[in-house]
C-alpha cells in the first residue's frame, strides 16, 4: 500500500510580508557601509558622555550642549595652530608698516665698509644718541655676522636674526637689545644717553656671551 508524502513546507505569504517589513530582520542593512560623517561621528560621543554625566537632562538641552563642546573645541584647535605657526613663522603675522620721512634709508643699514668706532664717536660728541644707537645695533650685527651666529643678509628684518641667532642662549639678550634699536628707530622713542649705555651693556653681553660660547 503507497502513502502519498506530504510537503510539510507551506508558504506563509503573510508571515514573509511581516519579516520582511520589521527593521530586526533586515540584516542587509547591517552589511552597508554607514552614511554618518566624521562630525556625526564625534556629536554622538559627546552627546553619550554627556547624557551619562547629566542623566536628568532633556534630550534638546543634551544636543545644545554638545554643539557649544564642538565649536569650543573647534576654536580651541583653530587657536592652538594659529600659536604654533606663529611661533614658528612669526614674520607671517608680521605687518609691513611703511616709515614716512626716516632720517636713513636702507643703503645705509649696510654693516659692511662703515668704521664703527669713529662714527660713533662722532655721533656721541655731538649728542647725537638716535645715531649713536643705530650705529652700535649695526655693529652688533657686523660682530655676530664676523663670528657665523648670523647669516646677514640687507634685507632681513631684526625679528629674523633674533630666531636665527646661535647660540640660542643669547636671543632673550639681543631681544632686548633689538627692541630698545627698533622702539628709537620705529616708535618714535627718544634716544638717550641711559638709552645708549644700556644698550652698550646688553651689546658687551652679547659678546661676551658668545665667546663663552664659541663652537656651539
Amino acid at each position: 500500500m503507497t502513502h502519498a508524502v506530504s510537503d510539510t513546507i507551506c508558504y506563509n505569504a503573510a508571515r514573509i510580508a511581516e519579516y520582511q517589513s520589521d527593521a530586526r530582520y533586515d540584516y542587509n542593512s547591517q552589511l552597508q557601509m554607514s552614511d554618518t560623517g566624521l562630525t556625526e561621528i564625534i556629536r554622538q560621543w559627546l552627546a553619550h558622555i554627556l547624557r551619562r554625566l547629566f542623566r536628568n537632562a532633556e534630550v534638546d538641552t543634551i544636543d545644545t550642549w554638545t554643539g557649544w563642546v564642538l565649536i569650543g573645541g573647534f576654536v580651541l584647535v583653530l587657536a592652538l595652530a594659529i600659536y604654533f605657526i606663529r611661533k614658528k613663522h612669526p614674520a607671517l603675522f608680521m605687518r609691513e608698516k611703511k616709515m614716512p620721512d626716516l632720517p636713513y634709508d636702507v643703503e645705509e643699514e649696510n654693516i659692511y665698509g662703515v668704521d664703527f668706532e669713529k662714527e660713533l664717536s662722532a655721533a656721541l660728541t655731538s649728542n647725537d644718541f638716535r645715531s649713536a644707537v643705530r650705529l652700535l645695533y649695526l655693529q652688533t650685527l657686523r660682530f655676530l655676522a664676523d663670528k657665523q651666529r648670523i647669516d646677514w643678509r640687507i634685507f632681513k628684518t631684526p625679528t629674523e636674526y633674533i630666531y636665527e641667532l646661535k647660540p640660542a642662549v643669547l636671543r632673550p639678550v639681543f631681544r632686548d637689545f633689538t627692541n630698545r634699536f627698533l622702539q628709537v628707530r620705529y616708535g618714535n622713542y627718544q634716544a638717550t644717553p641711559e638709552l645708549f649705555d644700556a644698550m652698550r651693556e646688553l651689546q658687551r653681553q652679547i659678546r661676551e656671551g658668545g665667546e663663552e660660547h664659541e663652537g656651539e
